[in-house]
């Protein structure tokens, strides 16, 4: 009695056991059989022929390993883990200063402007940064990369802003004599003219004797003022811009530029799209794309990489049909592009898309994109 009972319970845990498994590996015993076997777990012998092909047409050996799958076992159903509830914050969280870049999860209602503005970059630039924005709209729960300008918080708890260049105003002085200034290599009179807040018609006025080009090392006339020689701190210099002498458009590129403008005229007034490169909406970089295909020529993607596709002129030497450039995020790197439609002395009108009123044609007189400019490129060979 006492040995049924214990051979009732070995046998209960043993198939417990085997019925917790999702595959049964069966060892085959003396006298047992696929029909057999098949009873003995409520299967049908067709079904262990299909786990088992390599079982069909040979004689079932003594220990032979058949394998069949538990219809009773039942995956443990795991819990969806509790989602944390997301933090409401008004400034994106502190990261280590040495980390390039911060991840923003999307909540409602947040929008391309909303963040750029949050994080004082550009919404095209949000978009070069997160390429997926350029085939899909904004959602809800998207995690997107930024720039990381976050102030740290040190073990004091005491807010310390990241380390920054700060950029010496040029001094004035006000006295009865004039101000000097001893040009420097590749320096320009509009260059000049642009750093002492001064006209290139007002520098040729003080300077008659100045009729073409600038000698290196002549002492300019700016202004009436101080009689000591002024020199631009180098600090204060910008990254000069490489340029080469390029000759005057030929008559058939000249053609080819009335051609891009017309082209692009034609979507005066289309709104701004994100990674738009068709007329349901541009990004800069994409009217010039879709210009220059009309006679196609394959320009690069983005802004940042059509600034190094054909050759940097100098400013002068725009005519119709270049590419300008400018920085209009406040770092200094290139993220805007348009297309020169008129050079008027040493003003250049461009047409681009601008976030704000779609396809335009604006001027580098205007105070907005004179501060901002950058380079002017030769792309018609």
């Amino acid at each position: 009695m006492h040995f049924f009972k214990f051979f009732s319970v070995v046998l209960l845990l043993s198939c417990g056991s085997v019925f917790g498994q999702k595959i049964i590996k069966h060892k085959v015993k003396s006298g047992e059989s696929i029909y057999s076997i098949a009873r003995q777990y409520d299967v049908t012998e067709k079904e262990i022929y299909e786990w088992n092909p390599k079982l069909k047409g040979k004689v079932l050996g003594l220990k032979t390993i058949v394998e069949i799958q538990n219809k009773k076992f039942k995956e443990e159903e795991k819990k969806p883990k509790e989602k944390k509830k997301e933090e409401v914050v008004i400034v994106p969280a502190l990261t280590s200063s040495n980390e390039p870049y911060i991840i923003h999860t999307v909540s409602a209602k947040e929008t391309l402007y909303s963040l750029s503005k949050q994080y004082g970059i550009s919404m095209e630039e949000i978009c070069e940064l997160n390429p997926e924005l350029k085939t899909g709209n904004l959602k809800k729960g998207a995690k997107l990369k930024f720039p990381n300008t976050i102030k740290i918080v040190d073990t004091n708890d005491q807010i310390k802003a990241p380390k920054s260049v700060v950029i010496p105003e040029p001094i004035e002085t006000v006295s009865t004599t004039n101000v000097i200034h001893k040009v420097q290599p590749k320096e320009t009179l509009y260059r000049i003219s642009k750093k002492y807040g001064v006209s290139v018609s007002e520098l040729q006025r003080l300077n008659p004797t100045v009729t073409s080009g600038l000698p290196v090392g002549f002492d300019l006339v700016v202004k009436k003022g101080s009689s000591q020689v002024v020199e631009t701190p180098k600090a204060i210099e910008e990254t000069p811009v490489k340029t080469v002498e390029v000759a005057p458009l030929s008559m058939e590129n000249m053609s080819k530029a009335d051609f891009l403008i017309a082209k692009a005229s034609q979507h005066l007034g289309t709104r701004y799209r994100s990674g738009g490169t068709s007329p349901g909406g541009f990004d800069c970089s994409g009217l010039m794309i879709a210009t220059f295909q009309e006679i196609e020529m394959k320009l690069p993607r983005t802004s940042r990489e059509q600034s190094n596709y054909g050759v940097s002129i100098d400013r002068s030497q725009a005519q119709k049909g270049d590419l300008i450039f400018f920085t209009t995020n406040g770092r200094g790197n290139i993220n805007h592009v348009g297309m020169v439609t008129e050079v008027i002395g040493d003003e250049i009108k461009f047409i681009h898309s601008s976030i704000q009123a779609g396809v335009i044609i604006s001027s580098t007189k205007e105070d907005y994109y004179a501060k901002r400019f950058v380079k002017v490129n030769r792309v018609l060979e």
